[in-house]
């Protein structure tokens, strides 16, 4: 979180309207998205029912997108702090569950982040480790009916076997990479 923070405060307002590489969200609507999928993943951690209009809010009204993320980032690993929390799974939208809900938080905030810093010019690969750790949590483990519903994930897209990590795992996760390696 510390990576995507730094990218975060990277960001100028001016960069706000900037398309980003998750195509259905500009710079300032990914920023709120973030901002809010902290708080779902702060209740899931918690074993608690999100409150879905978090998604509706714009996080970024006070003009500080930084201190709303890194609050809300902060909320999000207390919550994941509590017993048994790293060990919870998603509930599926079709019913049943999916994934650990930490595993799903590290790879949004890692994957968010690198939108973010490709859409505004940043450093992509912040934090190797940690994307690593994303990286081997994830890479291929997306199942095709999930890349077909095309809201999650996307097909994956090519890119050098040699590019960063960060770029790997976005390419994976159906970002179109080739133009930034």
């Amino acid at each position: 979180m510390a990576a995507t923070t730094a990218t975060i405060r990277g960001i100028r307002p001016d960069q706000y309207d900037l398309p980003t590489p998750c195509t259905e969200w500009n710079v300032r609507a990914l920023l709120n998205h973030l901002v809010a999928a902290n708080h779902l993943f702060s209740a899931w951690a918690a074993g608690e029912q999100p409150d879905m209009g978090v998604f509706g809010v714009d996080h970024l009204a006070g003009g500080e997108p930084a201190k709303a993320y890194e609050a809300a980032t902060r909320a999000a690993l207390d919550a994941f702090a509590t017993p048994g929390a790293t060990d919870r799974a998603a509930p599926l939208p079709s019913g049943g569950t999916g994934p650990r809900v930490v595993d799903m938080y590290l790879m949004e905030q890692v994957l968010h982040g690198w939108d973010l810093a490709a859409a505004t010019g940043q450093d992509r690969d912040r934090d190797p480790e940690v994307t690593r750790a994303a990286y081997d949590s994830w890479y291929g483990r997306v199942p095709p009916e999930v890349r077909e519903l095309g809201t999650v994930f996307g097909p994956e897209q090519p890119c050098p076997p040699d590019a960063a990590v960060a770029d790997r795992l976005a390419a994976y996760l159906g970002r179109q990479v080739g133009h930034l390696c």
